[in-house]
């Protein structure tokens, strides 16, 4: 049974001349508050408010409220008379239709309540991007708040208190700076010696002839790190920086000395000369900013791992050359060498392709739609037009121009463009394609009688490609090769491809005509036989251009209604010839061994790890927390202390998950005989809730600087050590960690790779005999208070040591950087 209406507000007409700009205060308001969570029900009573403070009348029946809103839905019975629900696809595009009765005035606001399903458990899961159709034609933007903090039931989100912070941060202190490293990825070997050394001002570089050929790219370095005028010397004892060929060492190890007389670098190639730069970057700059001369000290160092990988999502929401441009210089600062690049998803197409251009006229475009044939609808916030996020696309041009980038920096650029799952913007471009074709289905992608019923992870129905018809494979072979001319452009070898293939929704091709006669002729006897006889022709596209094929390790499992907990290595596996990346490493789920299945098996593969080193999982309950946390909540010391060759090696990391060792008993560990397999890991930042800049980089960094930690720095000693002996010796470890990103790294990236709005975590607390004591995440970074309830800024309380305050103090604390830059506040109660 329907509600009735509880009320309409007159709040008088405004006028507003036509030439007049639309201000804030002239808009449409949209305010959705939390009344109550119901935890039992999994639901929560929702009053939404609407304020018309435009000069737009909207008559009843002909207009409707759109947004977007990652978790919860209506339920329509809940709702007034006269106001129906929709649910269009994906996760989630909302639609609220309000009938004959429900006029809008300019100067009027209507308010009412709802129930809806699902629990927000966090500002970024909840409305945005909010707009009304009017007319079927008129688009309104709306402004949009979440207010849920007086919510009824809010204890049941345990949010985590000023207490429990200041408890969690208990093994972290403030140390001297003589502590601290210099360098971040710890190299493998430091050796401080006694003394220092004046900054040059210039540098007269030396370099041995076997290295002339690298040559102009150290030049590029140097000319862009360093801004000191450089002239090259032919003979050392001229020269105050030498950079020296020693063919002793590995591939990209090197060596760094800084002594009285002179700066050497050594290394067998160029790769080492750049990562040994990159290290000198950082100890001068360091000296710079805390107005030192530079250490003496002897460096030998060299990557665990080979493989030092980072995957952006530009998908879900786009960032373009400039942003990718600015992860490439912080990846190269930390040392790593592979970004994997996701172009495109079920929300976005975001390349240019040669001869398929509504790729990017329909694939890449967001908003308002009546059937999507001229954009996909909106999701994540993309709002009624798209905007800056939704809508996008790198060019031929712009890739061009990031390949040739991404080489300078020693990167390689790996595409990603997902077939069949995640295919939802190619199959609707290329439906767009055909009707403006006439009927030409050289490169459809669906069967259109195809009744399958299936739902994939992001709640889509209609998100894969048919691969029962040829020209989906010539779909995906022109992508590929046109790819391919990209990197010849840029005069780059493209090397590896990967087909993403992630999340294939169970009960796909089941009902499709095409497929059940192609099963008969091929004589496939089900699905996964098709699936397999798929990937086999995808395989030969790429064998036919000499590129190796990689994915997700969903394509290498049994294809089950387990659907993502499957842990089953099917029997077909493309000779060992593909590299899987494995990423569903949830806690307690069975799949925490599957790279070591994997890579005992044969396989040459990568750590993605989802329980480690996804940037977009969120570190705790916090309801202003951003990301997601499908795959638990994910913190720094989490991400920092885990150990990719062993995952169960850590205590501390089994008593958080409450990992038994009859659990562990039962898993498969990496052979010693099978590490050369393991490649290496990689770090991902999916896009989801990435809907602006602001958010981007509080989840990108320090994540970056604590991954590059993992990927590069030798095995630490402690891991060695069981139970609590080895915690207590982790926490020490964890303890200088973390006062080195907050007293060096962090003012480091102010400095040096600018401008990055890093994550300033929020400051613990605790009042203890009318004296207030505080903690926080990274030691090095103001913290500022006030005693009356309002927001600390940089002019307020400079907080040193415990301060003795009034009981009856309204205590508000917030973190700032060195450029007064302030994080979010937290408050004791």
């Amino acid at each position: 049974m329907k509600h009735s209406l509880i009320f309409i507000l007159l709040l008088g007409f405004i006028s507003i001349e036509c030439s007049s700009p639309i201000t804030s205060s002239q808009k449409i308001h949209f305010e959705f508050t939390i009344k109550a969570f119901d935890f039992e029900k999994d639901q929560m009573e929702i009053e939404y408010l609407l304020t018309n403070n435009s000069n737009k009348n909207l008559k009843g029946g002909q207009w409707s409220l759109h947004w977007n809103q990652i978790l919860g839905t209506p339920i329509e019975e809940s709702l007034p008379e006269g106001i129906s629900s929709e649910w269009v696809n994906g996760q989630q595009y909302l639609i609220l239709k309000f009938d004959e009765n429900w006029n809008f005035d300019a100067g009027t606001s209507l308010r009412f309540l709802g129930i809806q399903k699902g629990v927000i458990n966090r500002e970024v899961m909840g409305p945005m991007g909010a707009f009304i159709v009017n007319n079927e034609n008129e688009m309104l933007e709306l402004t949009t708040k979440l207010h849920w903090k007086e919510a009824k039931g809010i204890e049941g989100l345990k949010i985590p208190s000023a207490e429990e912070r200041y408890a969690d941060y208990a093994a972290i202190s403030k140390l001297p700076k003589k502590q601290l490293s210099w360098v971040v990825p710890t190299p493998k070997k430091m050796v401080q010696l006694s003394g220092s050394r004046k900054t040059d001002s210039s540098w007269t570089i030396f370099i041995d002839k076997k290295l002339q050929t690298e040559k102009g790219a150290i030049e590029l370095v140097l000319k862009d790190q360093f801004e000191k005028p450089i002239q090259w010397v032919s003979n050392q004892q001229e020269a105050n920086f030498s950079i020296k060929q020693n063919q002793n060492l590995s591939n990209e190890a090197y060596t760094l000395t800084i002594d009285k007389q002179q700066i050497e670098i050594s290394s067998p190639n160029g790769l080492g000369v750049f990562y040994g730069l990159q290290s000198l970057d950082q100890i001068i700059q360091t000296a710079a900013l805390e107005q030192s001369n530079w250490p003496l000290l002897h460096i030998e160092d060299a990557p665990r791992f080979g493989y030092r990988g980072f995957m952006l999502d530009i998908s879900r929401n786009f960032y373009g050359l400039k942003k990718i441009k600015q992860v490439i210089d912080a990846m190269a600062f930390y040392k790593l060498n592979y970004l994997d690049l996701r172009l495109s998803d079920d929300e976005g197409w975001r390349i240019e392709i040669d001869g398929l251009p509504e790729l990017t006229e329909i694939g890449s475009q967001r908003g308002y739609t009546i059937d999507e044939a001229e954009r996909l609808i909106p999701f994540y916030g993309s709002g009624a037009k798209g905007g800056k996020r939704g809508n996008g696309f790198l060019s031929k041009e712009d890739f061009i121009n990031l390949l040739n980038y991404a080489n300078q920096k020693k990167i390689t650029v790996m595409p990603q463009i997902s077939f069949p799952s995640h295919a939802r913007a190619a199959i609707l471009s290329m439906e767009a394609r055909f009707k403006k074709k006439e009927g030409n289905s050289n490169y459809r992608l669906i069967d259109p009688d195809d009744e399958s019923d299936y739902r994939s992870a992001q709640l889509f129905d209609d998100n894969v490609a048919c691969i029962c018809r040829e020209s989906a494979f010539a779909f995906y072979e022109k992508v590929v090769l046109e790819f391919k001319k990209m990197y010849e452009t840029a005069g780059l070898k493209l090397k590896q491809f990967s087909i993403g293939a992630d999340e294939l929704p169970y009960g796909v091709w089941t009902a499709s005509p095409l497929c059940n006669s192609y099963m008969k002729k091929h004589q496939l006897e089900n699905t996964l036989e098709l699936y397999n006889h798929a990937l086999k022709r995808i395989k030969n596209i790429f064998d036919q251009q000499h590129i190796i094929m990689a994915g997700w390790e969903d394509f290498l499992l049994a294809h089950s209604e387990k659907s993502q907990e499957e842990t089953q290595i099917k029997e077909e596996q493309f000779d060992k010839e593909v590299i899987p990346y494995v990423w569903n490493n949830i806690w307690g789920e069975g799949r925490e061994d599957m790279i070591y299945k994997f890579a005992n098996s044969g396989f040459k593969t990568v750590m993605s790890n989802s329980a480690a080193f996804y940037f977009d999982m969120t570190d705790d309950r916090d309801f202003e927390n951003y990301g997601l946390n499908w795959s638990g909540y994910v913190n720094y010391k989490d991400s920092w202390a885990t150990d990719p060759e062993d995952v169960f090696n850590n205590a501390y990391l089994n008593k958080k998950n409450n990992i038994s060792q009859t659990y562990i008993s039962q898993k498969m560990k990496l052979n010693p005989k099978n590490t050369d397999n393991f490649l290496g890991i990689q770090s991902q930042l999916w896009t989801e809730t990435v809907r602006n800049e602001m958010i981007f980089d509080a989840l990108f960094f320090p994540n970056l600087i604590i991954f590059s930690e993992r990927s590069w720095a030798p095995r630490p000693d402690w891991i060695n050590l069981k139970g609590e002996e080895q915690i207590a010796a982790m926490n020490v470890d964890w303890n200088q960690f973390s006062n080195t990103i907050g007293q060096r790294q962090l003012p480091l990236i102010d400095q040096r790779l600018k401008p990055w709005a890093y994550d300033l975590p929020k400051a613990g607390a605790i009042i203890k005999q009318n004296k207030l004591y505080i903690r926080q995440a990274f030691p090095g970074m103001e913290i500022r208070y006030t005693l009356d309830g309002s927001l600390p800024t940089d002019q307020d309380a400079l907080y040193q040591k415990p301060v003795e305050i009034n009981p009856e103090a309204k205590v508000k604390i917030r973190v700032f950087n060195a450029n007064r830059r302030g994080g979010k506040t937290i408050e004791i109660n």
